[in-house]
């Protein structure tokens, strides 16, 4: 038995081939529905298939966040491979689901005292969620205690990053922020926005670009700036984009000394408001936190 069992939901958008390798169980973020019928992501419903139903009809397709029920059903079931658990949560700027894990836990642990759980906020999603959960768990892997992976994570989190760029505004209005006629009115024009995560776990706009080339050539400028010339760890997630993620993956290779570089599909539950064509990147550099431990 592990001394510590790394969590994360579906917005981290890691393969079951990374979760499989690294020791690190998904649990959905939110269920995906699309025309009455309820999907846990990633384990319901493929993102391929989800992003079919999101371009079929996307008034038909929503999310709906989980109960605090079904997180201690999920703790419940990685309990039952250590007694000691971190959860890696998508950015409680983003959502409420990192809130509901916390109530979730201190529940639990009431119900059985000798389970630990920490829920960490990784103030991220996609890619730079994906990149926290594996460093955590490659500090589980060589025997951290529970207090010594949170004490990495939070250090992780400081040094990581993420950037992304919709290939489309038409389904912008999911967020609030701008009403269905405005955002399909501004989809004609071909704008892409990029935006980067913030320290506060938020998405700002950084830029914006009509072609899709230079638009990537923009995402490359954006991490250069805030990681410089580091080697760098990647983690590529594309919205149904396959091709697209390659492409990116190639430029990523030309313009730094990748450390690793894994493309993964990015999760529906993020897709349904970005829409399909979405690129993110997260990144961060070799840390010498694991081997302090060695």
């Amino acid at each position: 038995m592990p001394e510590v069992q790394v969590m994360t939901d579906s917005v981290s958008s890691i393969s079951s081939e990374l979760a499989k390798e690294y020791n690190i169980r998904i649990i959905p973020a939110a269920n995906i529905v699309f025309d009455g019928c309820f999907y846990p992501d990633g384990i319901g419903i493929s993102a391929s298939q989800a992003y079919q139903f999101l371009e079929q009809d996307p008034d038909k397709f929503s999310a709906s966040t989980l109960s605090p029920s079904d997180f201690i059903n999920y703790f419940r079931e990685a309990s039952r491979k250590s007694n000691n658990i971190v959860h890696v949560s998508f950015s409680s700027a983003l959502s409420g689901t990192s809130q509901l894990a916390v109530l979730a836990a201190e529940q639990f642990h009431q119900e059985e005292p000798h389970i630990n759980i920490r829920v960490i906020d990784s103030k991220a999603a996609a890619g730079a969620q994906g990149l926290l959960a594996i460093i955590a768990a490659e500090a589980a892997s060589i025997g951290m205690d529970l207090e010594q992976v949170v004490n990495v994570i939070n250090q992780a989190r400081q040094k990581t990053g993420g950037i992304m760029m919709l290939d489309t505004m038409r389904y912008v209005y999911r967020t609030g922020r701008m009403s269905k006629t405005a955002a399909r009115l501004v989809s004609l024009l071909n704008i892409k926005p990029i935006n980067r995560m913030t320290d506060e776990g938020t998405l700002e706009l950084v830029d914006r670009a009509r072609k899709r080339e230079v638009g990537y050539q923009k995402l490359i400028n954006v991490i250069k700036k805030e990681a410089g010339a580091n080697p760098l760890h990647f983690m590529v997630s594309h919205a149904n984009v396959p091709k697209m993620g390659e492409r990116v993956s190639e430029l990523l290779k030309q313009n730094f000394d990748c450390l690793s570089l894994a493309i993964t599909e990015y999760s529906p539950i993020m897709g349904y408001a970005a829409g399909p064509g979405c690129i993110f990147i997260g990144f961060r550099p070799e840390l010498d936190l694991l081997k302090q431990y060695a």
